[in-house]
């Protein structure tokens, strides 16, 4: 009687979750190019989805391997970062080679920026730093007169005892602002004015893009909105698969926006490809395993990025690249990737969790070499002080750079994978994004202090 209780219950949540249909703009939606096994309806439409079998017989690759010896790796040339508006910085959420002209070299340190704790993904607007804490005060930080030149809080005292959780995206001098109470606004940068806010009932829980005049952003039900940039009116949303276990790993948003497509990995392993302009899906692809009975598996993932004809997906234990535009598979690797990849037009680096930098052929997936990152340091002392976590990992230059929490900077050679230098470029640690804007290079210490290089 109570299996009977439970297999009916979890039907009439999958009934919930399903494709929305009451809206009327799903329509027409694009059949798939690939092998398909579930079969959900939109308006009347087959849509179809394709499981994909995460759980590889493979053992997690854990090996080194040295280049071969006439590998002739080229990398994309390095890119000036002029302005740093969105978190991960591209809709690509990819830059496959930053330029950056110094030598970490410690040139400024700005006074506290605030007692409590600071979102750790840094944005940039017209050579000020835009921020939040947890209490959800916004301020803007002047690196040329070294200090705040704006505040905002837009919450009032009943939510004042509440942890904000906010997303910040810049498009065309406006601040738009997600959070997890629901909240959708934005403000006028020039003016310092707010300009509209909208509650949409449930937290949100994703990076925001915009492309179009849409605003994209999922809450935490894995719903995905587009929202009008210039009064926060919905113009669609689109339901998909809620999860009830959550994990760190939070909805993803990347954008093509050369097709106009829009890919969504959300929190229940589920990969979409909308047309943001036709409202089509192109493809889904589930990397959850189709033979579990009930959601009882979290689901992890390091964010999605796109390069040319590539998109890469990791997910706990092998990392996977697809064609963006049929949502065919071209190759997995067997790795449990800790940061998220970096994707040039001909290679995919990654950082596993058994501390291996590995260099990937885009086209095959075939490992081009491996090195574990800390074999090339002899000295004990120094290889404790590291530590095990790392916060990020780009390459800067032609050289591949980890950052450690505790606040160093590792380089390796990006054709062979061979240690270059270890530097301390942060007593207090590292907490945030490393930012490169013109040259510069930015961070946030564990004293909630910014830090600028040259």
């Amino acid at each position: 009687m109570m299996k009977n209780f439970i297999l009916i219950f979890f039907s009439l949540i999958v009934l919930s979750c399903s494709f929305d249909n009451k809206t009327g703009i799903w329509k027409d939606a694009s059949q798939f190019p690939i092998d398909n096994q579930i079969t959900e309806s939109i308006d009347g439409t087959n849509i179809e989805s394709k499981y994909e079998n995460i759980f590889t017989q493979n053992q997690i690759f854990n090996e080194e391997k040295n280049s071969f010896k006439n590998l002739n790796i080229v990398l994309d040339d390095p890119v000036k970062i002029n302005n740093w508006f969105e978190q991960y910085v591209s809709l690509t959420n990819n830059v496959s080679n930053f330029s950056y002209k110094g030598s970490a070299t410690l040139v400024s340190k700005s006074p506290k920026l605030s007692k409590l704790s600071l979102n750790k993904n840094i944005i940039f607007y017209k050579n000020n730093l835009i921020s939040h804490d947890h209490k959800g005060k916004i301020f803007i930080y002047s690196l040329k007169l070294k200090k705040k030149i704006f505040e905002y809080n837009f919450y009032k005292k009943n939510f004042k005892n509440f942890k904000k959780e906010i997303y910040l995206i810049i498009n065309n001098n406006r601040l738009y602002a997600g959070d997890n109470l629901g909240y959708l606004y934005a403000i006028d940068l020039k003016k310092k004015t707010l300009i509209w806010a909208k509650n949409y009932g449930i937290p949100f829980r994703s990076n925001l893009k915009v492309a179009n005049d849409q605003i994209f952003l999922v809450n935490q039900d894995n719903v995905i909105y587009s929202i009008n940039v210039r009064n926060g009116l919905k113009n669609w949303k689109y339901s998909t698969t809620l999860t009830f276990l959550k994990s760190d790993f939070e909805n993803n948003l990347a954008v093509d926006e050369l097709n106009n497509n829009i890919f969504f990995l959300n929190t229940s392993g589920e990969l979409y490809s909308i047309n943001y302009l036709n409202k089509n899906i192109n493809w889904v692809i589930n990397f959850k395993n189709s033979s579990l009975a009930s959601d009882t598996e979290l689901f992890f993932s390091q964010p999605i990025v796109i390069n040319n004809n590539n998109i890469i997906v990791t997910t706990a234990n092998a990392v996977h690249a697809y064609d963006p535009l049929v949502g065919a598979k071209k190759w997995s690797f067997p790795s449990d990737s800790i940061l998220k990849p970096i994707l040039t037009s001909n290679y995919t680096y990654i950082v596993s969790k058994n501390n291996l930098l590995i260099c990937l052929e885009n086209s095959t997936g075939k490992v081009l070499w491996s090195k574990n990152i800390y074999k090339k340091i002899q000295n004990k002392k120094i290889k404790s002080k590291i530590g095990s976590i790392f916060y990020d990992f780009k390459i800067v230059n032609n050289s591949i750079n980890l950052y450690s929490n505790n606040g160093y900077l590792l380089s390796f050679n990006y054709e062979n994978g061979n240690f270059q230098y270890i530097k301390k470029i942060s007593k207090n640690g590292i907490n945030s994004e490393i930012v490169f804007l013109r040259h510069n290079m930015f961070l946030f210490d564990n004293h909630n202090k910014l830090l600028k290089f040259n």
